[in-house]
């Protein structure tokens, strides 16, 4: 089995040392592991560890630089893992998965390899295309839309509550409990990330990712963000929607995706333990 490791860099020097360290226990499991790089405007030591590595691993890591003046910054890292996609679905061979993984302190922590292994594998014959993960504390509710959550969570303007009840606080505390309440070994949802996602790369062939609200908004209803607020309402939040620019890169990849039949889950189990 072939699969490919996917990270967008910029100024991430300090967090590579232990990025590698983890692609390395990737590379214990029976599997063909590459690593796709791909930075822009670095003004630390990235590309220089980046070259390093790719020295001492010449036939498994790819490290691409590319030009990104997008205005946005949603945009330029759609730019960037779009690059990466780029290479796995053209330049390398046979990828089962792709795995998308943020390349900061997210995702510096030691990975539970078993749990990857798990899902590479199909344990439990759990039924996906793509699978994040829960963590302790579920911060990436911007990549997050489910059940009646369908509509970006920075997309109310500044009017998203107060310190101790906002629509971050009500989709962190929900989204935990659904996990921690689940029956099987995932839940079902619309758009997910939590920095790390595991894709299988056949299903999301030819689709790519965007960071702009303008080309996210169609493949929403209105009627969808209308049930959005009514369903903050419950939680005694009053809120308005609101038009802005960026939009969660991940969002349209998998709204794309579920326009295809793919399955987007999340996991309850736990791939870095922060």
């Amino acid at each position: 089995m072939n699969i490919a490791l996917c990270f967008c860099v910029r100024d991430c020097g300090k967090y590579l040392p232990d990025i590698f360290k983890n692609i390395e226990l990737v590379k214990t499991l029976d599997v063909n592991v590459f690593s796709v790089f791909v930075y822009d405007n670095c003004t630390d030591n990235s590309q220089t560890l980046l070259e390093e590595y790719q020295q001492k691993n010449s036939k498994t890591v790819i490290v691409r630089n590319i030009v990104n003046t997008e205005k946005h910054r949603t945009a330029r890292i759609a730019k960037a893992r779009n690059t990466c996609l780029e290479i796995v679905y053209n330049e390398l061979k046979d990828i089962s998965y792709h795995i998308m993984i943020d390349c900061d302190n997210i995702c510096t922590p030691k990975w539970n390899i078993d749990i990857v292994h798990k899902y590479l594998t199909n344990f439990d014959n759990d039924n996906w295309d793509c699978i994040s993960f829960n963590r302790d504390y579920y911060y990436d509710v911007w990549a997050l839309l489910y059940d009646d959550f369908k509509h970006h969570c920075w997309g109310f303007g500044k009017n998203i509550g107060n310190k101790s009840n906002n629509v971050l606080s009500v989709m962190m505390n929900d989204i935990k409990n659904k996990l921690k309440n689940c029956e099987t070994n995932s839940i079902e949802v619309i758009s997910a990330f939590n920095g790390f996602g595991i894709y299988k790369t056949e299903k999301f062939k030819g689709l790519y990712y965007d960071g702009l609200y303008c080309n996210v908004k169609d493949l929403l209803s209105e009627e969808d963000r209308q049930n959005t607020i009514k369903k903050f309402k419950t939680y005694n939040l009053d809120l308005e929607l609101h038009t802005n620019e960026e939009c969660c890169e991940h969002i349209f990849y998998h709204l794309n995706a579920l326009k295809k039949g793919c399955k987007i889950k999340v996991s309850k189990f736990k791939v870095i333990l922060i």
